[in-house]
């Protein structure tokens, strides 16, 4: 089988799908900020050296907006599509896989029901960034069949560190911490659990589909939706401190219709499933 090449491999999905290929008997090259640093000047060159015409490459590199949704991490964002692009111009691959994000569409925008056509509208510079590298990926890379996956909110066990949503409702619900809610918690979200956005991603690896695919269940749910699986779970009401909503009520809705196509017969874990799952993982995990 063709290599895979995992760009991001040790991040919170990348060392997900790089441990599933490897038990599904894929050849996995894993590549991470401690073995090249692909916002640095000189490594497109040292990427391109490793990489073969026949490799499928996954791009999951990219400096996540919970680190700074600052100029300088869009800059270093760029940088680093900048680079990949150059590094596949030097040396063309079969195949590349690039995790955008449905940030592109707009946090802070009313669109309705989203699909693959709603026009981009980003709003932080995490969303630009990620627009950004579709289109010089587009460019740079215009000889290789290239998917564009845009994925909404994901959420599982092991989560690095704390996020505002389902695992990290949960982290805190055990803990016994106050879970800040914004506003009164009702705007519609898509929450993907983990697992899931790594099966779509090997169903589509070694497919034709191009072009742009928004990795979504087409079920929104509410933060007290959330609330309400963690209380669940943990067997009583956690403690909740409300904040005033600091922008305007947005809810977020998406049709899967194009992604239902492209992985026939693929179902989507539930938020209660996904909830429960990650409680168990996450106990297991304390527990070895």
């Amino acid at each position: 089988m063709a290599r895979v090449v995992v760009l991001g491999h040790s991040g919170y999905i990348g060392s997900r799908l790089a441990a599933a290929l490897q038990s599904a008997g894929s050849t996995v090259i894993g590549l991470s900020l401690s073995s090249l640093d692909l916002a640095a000047p000189q490594s497109s060159a040292s990427l391109a050296a490793l990489l073969d015409s026949g490799d499928t490459v996954v791009v999951l590199a990219a400096i996540k907006k919970q680190l700074g949704d600052t100029p300088e991490v869009l800059a270093q964002n760029l940088a680093i599509t900048s680079n990949l692009g150059q590094a596949f111009a030097a040396r063309p691959v079969h195949r590349i896989v690039f995790f955008s994000s449905a940030a592109v569409y707009g946090e802070d925008v009313q669109h309705g029901v989203i699909t693959e056509s709603t026009p981009v509208q980003p709003t932080s510079f995490y969303g630009i960034g990620k627009f950004a590298a579709e289109r010089m990926l587009l460019k740079m890379a215009a000889s290789t069949s290239l998917l564009i996956l845009r994925p909404a909110l994901v959420y599982g066990p092991s989560e690095p560190g704390y996020y505002y949503g389902p695992s990290g409702f949960l982290q805190k619900a055990i803990a016994r911490s106050p879970i800040t809610l914004w506003g009164d918690g009702t705007e519609l979200r898509e929450f993907l659990f983990v697992d899931d956005v790594v099966e779509v991603t090997r169903r589509l690896l070694h497919g034709e589909l191009t072009g742009v695919l928004n990795v979504v269940s087409g079920n929104s749910y509410t933060y007290q939706d959330a609330l309400a699986h963690v209380a669940s779970i943990v067997g009583e009401q956690p403690a909740v401190a409300s904040k005033p909503r600091s922008k305007a009520k947005v809810d977020h809705q998406f049709d899967n219709a194009a992604l239902r196509q492209a992985c026939d017969g693929f179902h989507f874990t539930s938020l209660a499933d996904g909830l429960r799952r990650t409680a168990a993982a996450n106990h297991a995990a304390e527990t070895r």
